[in-house]
C-alpha cells in the first residue's frame, strides 16, 4: 500500500522557527563572504582592470604582469633567386650557358607516335638531342658552350646551337624534324670548311637523316674535337661582320 505523506494545513512562518532565525553581525567582524562594494574596491586598488572571476578577484600578480608581445608579421616565403652564371674562368672541365656540367650525359629516347591519321612512326624531342650534344662537347672538348648563340660573320647571321665564343668551336644539329636545316645551305657549310682551314672557327654540322642515336652522334663529335686539335682556331672572339646578310628565314612548316 501507498503511504501518504501528512499535509500540513498551515505553513509555519520561518520567524517562528529558531533555525532559520537571522543572526545580527556584530561590530567590527568581517563577514565570512566579501561584500560586492568590497570586491570592487579591491578591484580598484589593484588597477581597475582586474577580472571578476567565478565570483572572487583576480590576483594582483596577474594585473601587474605585462602583456605578452603581439606575434610577429608572417614572414612572406622569398623566391629562390636563378642561378647566376660562373665565371668562364672556374669552369676549366667545360660547362653549358655558364653552369657546371652534370656528372652524366642527359639521355635521349626515340619512340613510336600516330597511328590516328595515318602510319605511326619514330619520333623524338630535338631539345633532348642537343642537350646531349652540348654535353658531350663541353665534356670531351672542355669548352664553354653558350646555347642559341647569335653568330654573326663573314657576311653570315644565324643561330647556332652551340657555340664557344674564345675558342670558337661549336655545332649546329639538324635532322627531319628540325626545320633550321633551310638555314643552312651548300654555300654556308662551304664557309664552315673554309673558316676550319684558315683557322677562324670550326663548325660541326651534324645532319641525321633518319633516327638519332648516341653512339653515332658522339662519334661525329669526338672525330670532329680530334681535327679541331689538330688545328685549333685562333682564340678571340671573331669580330663580327657590320655588313652580314641574315639567312632568309625557312618557309612555315606545312600542317
Amino acid at each position: 500500500m501507498k503511504k501518504k505523506l501528512p499535509v500540513l494545513s498551515k505553513p509555519m512562518p520561518a520567524a517562528s522557527q529558531r533555525e532559520l532565525a537571522v543572526k545580527p553581525v556584530a561590530a567590527g567582524v568581517k563577514p565570512e563572504f566579501p561584500t560586492r562594494g568590497a570586491m570592487y574596491r579591491k578591484a580598484g586598488l589593484i588597477g581597475g582592470a582586474s577580472l571578476l572571476v567565478g565570483g572572487g578577484v583576480a590576483s594582483a600578480d596577474m594585473a601587474k604582469a605585462p602583456a605578452p608581445p603581439p606575434p610577429p608579421p608572417q614572414q612572406q616565403a622569398k623566391p629562390n633567386p636563378e642561378k647566376a652564371p660562373m665565371p668562364v674562368s672556374e669552369l676549366k672541365d667545360g660547362s653549358i650557358d655558364g653552369q657546371p656540367l652534370a656528372k652524366a650525359a642527359p639521355k635521349f629516347k626515340v619512340y613510336r607516335e600516330g597511328g590516328g591519321i595515318g602510319p605511326a612512326e619514330d619520333m623524338w624531342q630535338e631539345s633532348d638531342v642537343e642537350a646531349f650534344i652540348n654535353w658531350t662537347m663541353a665534356k670531351e672538348g672542355k669548352l664553354n658552350i653558350a646555347t642559341n648563340y647569335k653568330f654573326e660573320y663573314d657576311g653570315t647571321s644565324f643561330d647556332l646551337d652551340g657555340f664557344d665564343a674564345e675558342k670558337n668551336v661549336g655545332y649546329e644539329y639538324v635532322d627531319k624534324l628540325d626545320y633550321d636545316k633551310d638555314y643552312f645551305t651548300k654555300e654556308v657549310r662551304a664557309k664552315f670548311d673554309r673558316w676550319m682551314k684558315e683557322k677562324k672557327a670550326a663548325i660541326l654540322f651534324i645532319e641525321i637523316k633518319k633516327n638519332p642515336d648516341a653512339a653515332t652522334i658522339k662519334g661525329k663529335v669526338l672525330k670532329f674535337l680530334a681535327a679541331v686539335k689538330k688545328t685549333p682556331p685562333i682564340a678571340g672572339k671573331l669580330a663580327s661582320n657590320a655588313g652580314a646578310v641574315p639567312t632568309p628565314a625557312p618557309p612555315p612548316m606545312k600542317k
